[in-house]
This record gives C-alpha cells, sequence and structure tokens, in this order.
C-alpha cells in the first residue's frame, strides 16, 4: 500500500510462510514506488490497472487498485503482485470486490482513531488544553489543511474570542479570523461550504450549544477538498468528545466564577476601605484586563480627577460617547454595535452607579468577532455598580478633605496676611501660599501700572522676571480685565504668553475700588493640571490678596502722611527728631543743616501766600535734588527747613549746603535766597551728644548767618 505521493506505506505477504517475492519489487517501506508498471497509468486514470511482466522465468501479474477521494483525487493505492500462474481468476474483479472491505476498513479505522481522540481529551478539564489537543489529533488525522474550534453562546452562534486553530500565524492573519468575519451572528449547522473547502460542525450536548469545529483548506491549495469520509470522521469525533466538553466547559465556568465572585470580593474590599479615587480607579481598571483581555476599557466621568488612567469626560455632546451617555442617562447596561474608522466594533456602557447618584460610565470596546454572554454582561453592570458606589464615597472623602485642606489654608492666609501690613512680606507670603498649595511650575503676582496697558511683575517664582512687563491687552489677561473674573485654561498643547510657555494656567483678577489693579497668575506646562476646585480656591487667595495688598497699601499712605509734610512732600520734624536720635545711637558721626528762606515774609506780602506756598515747594524739589536717599530732609517749621546727612563729615556737608544755596538762588521763581546753619557730631569728641543739642548748636549757626548778610553757609 502506498499513499497519495507514491510512497510505500506497508508491504504484506498474503500466504504465511512464503518465500516468493520479485526481485524487481524489493523496496523498503518509506520509497517511492511510482516507477512501477502500471502506477502511473493508475494514478491518471483513477481506474483499475493490470500489468504483466516476466522475471526469472516467471510470469508476475500487478494489480494496481487506487482508492478514490470524492472528488476523484487519489487518496491512496493497493496493489497486488502474484505468479500468473497461480492466479486462476480475473485479478481486475477481484481488486473491484476488495472495495466494500476497504471502506470498511475506513469505518473501523475512524472509529477506532474517535475512541483514541475521546481517550486523550478526556485528560484535560479546562476547554482551552482540551480543545487545543482535540484539534490537533482531527488535524493528524485528515492530514490537510487546518483544524479549528471555536466556543458557541447559548444562542448557537460564534464566541470569536474563544476560539483555537493549527494555523501557524497571528491571530489576526489566520483564515479562521476571516472565516469568523463571513460566520459571526449566524447560528452554526452542520454544512460543507466553498465547493467542498470548509466544513463546519457544531457540537451539543443535552441541547445546548458547546463549539463549533472548522476544517478548512488554505486558498493556496485549490486542487485539495474534503469528502464524505471528513465530514464522517469530524461529524463522529464531535458527538462523541461532547460530553467531555462540556465537561471542560462547567468546571471552566465554575472555576471562572469563583475567580469572578473573588476578584469582586476582592475588589469591593480594596475599593470600599480605599479613601483615594485614583487607586478605586485603577482597581476596576485591573479588574477588567484581568477578566477580559480582549477588551479595550475606557471610563468617562462627570467629575474632575487626576489620575493618569484612560479617563474622560462625558460632555454630552453629538457623537461623543454616545453609548456611555446612553447609558449614564438611563442608568443601566447598554450595548451597541457600531463603525468606527471603517471597522466594526462591540461597544458595551455600563453606569457607575451610587447612592446619591451616577458619577460616570464604564465603557468596553471590543471588535465584532468577539460576543458576550449574560453572566459576563451581569458582572459587568455588577462591577459598574459596585465601582460606583467606592468611587462616590472615595469621592465624598476626598471632598471633604480638600474642603478642610482649603479652610485651613483660607485660615492660615487670613492669619498671615492680617498679621503683616508690610507689603513685601506679603508678596512673598502669597507667592510661597501658591507653589506650596497648587505645586505648579510657575506663578506670579502682577501690579497694574497706573495710565497704562501695561502689567508690571512685582514677585514671581522665576526671579528674572521680577519689574518686567507684559500688556494688558493680550489673552488672557483681557478677558479677566474685562470681567473683572477669574479663570481657567486647560488645553492638551503649548500656549504661551510673554513670560513662559503654558498648557493648564489660572488667573485671578485683584481689585481696588472695583478696579482691576494686578493679577495673581499660576501656570504649569503639563494638560489639564488644574481642576475645579484648584480654580475656585485661587479665587478666594485672589480675595484675600487683594484685601491684605490694599490694607498695606492705606497703611503706608498713613505712615507716608503721619511723617510726610503736605505741603512740600518732605519728612515731618517728628520723623526727622527720631532719625537723628537712632543715628545718635548707631553712626560714628554727622551733619545737621538748618534752613531759613531769605525774607520769606515779604514774599507772602508782596505775592501770596499761595505764590509763597510754591516757593516752599520749590527749595524743597532743589533740597531732594541734591541730597542722597538715606539723607533726612524735613520741614522744620513755617519757611525753616532741616537737614540730616549721618555718617558725612564737615568739608562734605558745607559743599552739599553751599550746593543747594547755590542752585536755590539760581532756579527759583520769583528768585529767593537762603540762610543756613550747619552742626556737626563726633562720637569721640561728643560723647553726650543729644538732639536738643545738635539742632540747638545749628540754629545758632544759621541765626549768624541772618545777622550776617543772609544768603550764606555758617559752620557752628
Amino acid at each position: 500500500m502506498t499513499d497519495d505521493e507514491g510512497c510505500l506505506l506497508k508491504v504484506i505477504p498474503l500466504h504465511i510462510g512464503q518465500n516468493w517475492g520479485p526481485h524487481s519489487f524489493s523496496c523498503q517501506e518509506g520509497e517511492l514506488v511510482r516507477n512501477t508498471p502500471g502506477y502511473e497509468a493508475a494514478i491518471q486514470n483513477g481506474k483499475i490497472v493490470v500489468t504483466e511482466w516476466r522475471e526469472d522465468d516467471t510470469d508476475i501479474l500487478y494489480g494496481i487498485y487506487p482508492i478514490l477521494e470524492a472528488d476523484g483525487t487519489v487518496r491512496a493505492v493497493v496493489g497486488l503482485l502474484a505468479p500468473k500462474d497461480e492466479i486462476h481468476f480475473d485479478l481486475a474483479s477481484y481488486l473491484h470486490g476488495l472495495e466494500p472491505l476497504v471502506l470498511m476498513g475506513y469505518d473501523a479505522f475512524i472509529q477506532h482513531a474517535s475512541s483514541e481522540i475521546v481517550m486523550n481529551v478526556n485528560k484535560y478539564d479546562n476547554v482551552r488544553s482540551l480543545m487545543n489537543s482535540l484539534i490537533q489529533q482531527i488535524s493528524a488525522v485528515i492530514d490537510k489543511g487546518y483544524c479549528s474550534a471555536v466556543m458557541l453562546g447559548k444562542d448557537g452562534t460564534l464566541l470569536s474570542q474563544a476560539r483555537f486553530t493549527t494555523e501557524d500565524r497571528e491571530k489576526d492573519e489566520t483564515q479562521l479570523s476571516q472565516l469568523l468575519g463571513r460566520l459571526m451572528h449566524t447560528v452554526i449547522k452542520p454544512m460543507v461550504l466553498d465547493d467542498e473547502h470548509l466544513i463546519v460542525f457544531p457540537i451539543y450536548c443535552e441541547g445546548r450549544p458547546l463549539a463549533a469545529l472548522l476544517l478548512h483548506l488554505s486558498p493556496e491549495d485549490p486542487l485539495s477538498k474534503y469528502d464524505v469520509r471528513d465530514v464522517a470522521f469530524l461529524q463522529e469525533v464531535g458527538e462523541r468528545c461532547s460530553y467531555s466538553i462540556l465537561r471542560a466547559i462547567v468546571a471552566d465556568e465554575l472555576r471562572q466564577d469563583a475567580r469572578k465572585k473573588d476578584l469582586l470580593y476582592q475588589l469591593t474590599k480594596k475599593i470600599q476601605a480605599s479613601i483615594d479615587v485614583n487607586d478605586v480607579l485603577e482597581e476596576i481598571m485591573n479588574s477588567i484586563h484581568q477578566l477580559y483581555p480582549y477588551l479595550d476599557a475606557e471610563l468617562y466621568l462627570t467629575v474632575e480627577t487626576n489620575t493618569t488612567l484612560p479617563v474622560k469626560p462625558l460632555t454630552f455632546q453629538p457623537g461623543e460617547a454616545e453609548t456611555s451617555t446612553q447609558a449614564y442617562l438611563e442608568g443601566r447596561l447598554v450595548m451597541d454595535r457600531l463603525e468606527v474608522d471603517g471597522e466594526h466594533r462591540i461597544v458595551i456602557a455600563a453606569p457607575l452607579l451610587g447612592k446619591q447618584g451616577i458619577y460616570g460610565a464604564l465603557q468596553l470596546t471590543t471588535n465584532e468577532l468577539a460576543a458576550m454572554n449574560d453572566h459576563e454582561m451581569t458582572y459587568i453592570s455588577n462591577l459598574a455598580e459596585t465601582a460606583g458606589t467606592a468611587f462616590e464615597n472615595a469621592q465624598l472623602y476626598q471632598q471633604s478633605r480638600n474642603l478642610i485642606r482649603e479652610l485651613r489654608l483660607i485660615n492660615q492666609m487670613a492669619q498671615q496676611l492680617n498679621r503683616s501690613l508690610n507689603l513685601g512680606e506679603i508678596l512673598q507670603f502669597v507667592t510661597k501660599m501658591l507653589l506650596e498649595t497648587f505645586e505648579a511650575q510657575y506663578c506670579a503676582i502682577l501690579r497694574t501700572i497706573p495710565d497704562s496697558d501695561r502689567l508690571e511683575v512685582l514677585l514671581s517664582s522665576n526671579p528674572e522676571h521680577v519689574g518686567a512687563t507684559v500688556s494688558s491687552t493680550e489673552e488672557p489677561f483681557a478677558d479677566m480685565f474685562r470681567s473683572k473674573q477669574a479663570l481657567i485654561l486647560t488645553q492638551s498643547d503649548i500656549a504661551s504668553i510673554e513670560l513662559m510657555p503654558y498648557s493648564s494656567m489660572m488667573g485671578v483678577p485683584l481689585l481696588q475700588d472695583s478696579k482691576v489693579s494686578g493679577v495673581l497668575l499660576v501656570a504649569d506646562t503639563r494638560p489639564h493640571f488644574f481642576s475645579f476646585d484648584d480654580y475656585k480656591l485661587l479665587e478666594i487667595f485672589g480675595q484675600h490678596t487683594s484685601l491684605a495688598i490694599t490694607n498695606a497699601m492705606l497703611h503706608n499712605e498713613v505712615e507716608r502722611m503721619v511723617i510726610t509734610d503736605n505741603l512740600t512732600g518732605l519728612y515731618s520734624r517728628r520723623y526727622l527728631n527720631e532719625r537723628v536720635q537712632k543715628s545718635l545711637e548707631a553712626d560714628p558721626f554727622g551733619s545737621l543743616i538748618l534752613i531759613d528762606i531769605d525774607y520769606f515774609k515779604k514774599i507772602n506780602d508782596t505775592y501770596g501766600h499761595q505764590v509763597g506756598d510754591e516757593v516752599l515747594v520749590q527749595v524743597s524739589n532743589l533740597i531732594r535734588r541734591c541730597i542722597r536717599e538715606s539723607d533726612i530732609a524735613a520741614r522744620w517749621g513755617g519757611e525753616e527747613l532741616a537737614i540730616y546727612l549721618p555718617r558725612v563729615d564737615i568739608p562734605t556737608s558745607l559743599a552739599i549746603a553751599e550746593r543747594i544755596r547755590t542752585n536755590v538762588e539760581a532756579e527759583t521763581v520769583p528768585a529767593v535766597t537762603i540762610s543756613s546753619g550747619l552742626a556737626k557730631w563726633d562720637r569721640d569728641q561728643n560723647q553726650n551728644m543729644s538732639v536738643e543739642m545738635l539742632f540747638h548748636d545749628a540754629d545758632i549757626a544759621l541765626y549768624d548767618a541772618k545777622h550776617s548778610g543772609r544768603n550764606q553757609v555758617r559752620l557752628a
């Protein structure tokens, strides 16, 4: 006997003890015998061929019987060799008579092979191992094409995510994937398709659909076909393995249910104990990936949360997450079949139900080849409901924590701001609070420049920006100036202002007398970095900051008014006395100049008191121009002025006094002159010097200058 390639499979002597055999047919099993006389003719014609030849004085008859498939192709060849004088019958007729025996042998082979397959698959108690073993054994017996198995749903349709095949290719590149695309959503029945290139046989047990067995030939092998014996073998194996498959399915279902219950219990235990929203969301996603690795999971939420998980806002916009929107609005699980980018998808959405409301939806997506049974739908719904309750608890806890945190921050800020009336301290504290509270990359406090459309940076997390200006007419500042409301910007791409690039930004206008006096700014290059709670908190920060800055500015103005002469802008006599006293205690030496405007009464009598006041202002401005910022110029009383020069010796103070005298004489209108008295002190020489003594010495020198002709400087 040979196979269809002419490879010798078996040689059997028909008489025990026979020692006859033709020398020309001395081949061993495994060798090719296609060159045997008559062999090629039988293969090509598909008919019995009898030939005769002589060897060693013996006439030999050689009968060749091709065993045919239903399509006429040769499956195997049986040959019979014998001496001619031993054959007393028609050899061709004899070989024809063997056909029933061959078919009976094939039926016996099917029974034997089926029994052996059933015995082998009974070793397995899980569907994956059993089905893989089953299709490998069937494929070995059929010995052409591929064998695959796909589990069936309760309605008799294919569950393509549970598939097994002997094809050695990537899952999406197999011929089985193409066949599933044709057979999905169809109740599977026994059928032979594609011109005997595809056999499909469903396996049922006690009326329950279990799996579908498929024999399929590669499109690259168009000449081969399956025949009735292949169909019979597949049917026999399927029917005899049905109880084994049912047993494995039930065992898998029990294990899967136990695993689901355990996962749901563990998930419930974890997320109910968790007070972190992100932990709850992460546990939900991990559970989905463990149970349904073939599903893509997304969370659509109606509340904001900071997480790295695939969470999206439920926006209720047409065309965006419509399945999840429907599940959210109806409060029930929804399944849709959609076309996304030209591909068919199954979308399942379950609402996240809490006791106080619905917080979004859990959306699962897979290709149309996958199918979900009722048990899985129920589990997904329970999972989403458990997650919704836990999410609600975590969200409420988080909100209460945020509220407590905000109250503490606000209280801390209010206490600190009310404790200080120093503008610099207030700005430093607010900047520090902004950085610590929002953990952003950048913050700044800007003030409006009077009579200008620019904003000046008073303080910033980037010290290089202090003193820089930006336009208040450009966005986002223009919007805050128009609306006088805080703003929050969250986007995926990078934008920029004059100070820095950003993806997320919050700003709040600082108001004074209903006008925008400045802006608090917080920014970050990370997209969607700030939450709505951050936005509300910054608004409160802005209110307290505006009030604190206003109070500090009012305090500074009151202080300025207390220590400043209202007419000349010079310091008051009291402030001068205090500063001189401090200098006497801390400095090694100093000088005091007392100034009197000559004939000031005549100016008032001639031009009036208003002009007299203007002369006082002119002289005061000239004094300010001739001294340092650290020097103290004050209005001593009436037309008398005083200048204290800490750490200034006599030669320098004389030069300053003379410069002031010269400038006054040259630049005042109407022109006036001044008389000056100069007194000095030195710790080494005047250890007991007092404020009164210093002023007394300067006053004597001034008196001397006035009585010596005026318009001069005299040293005490």
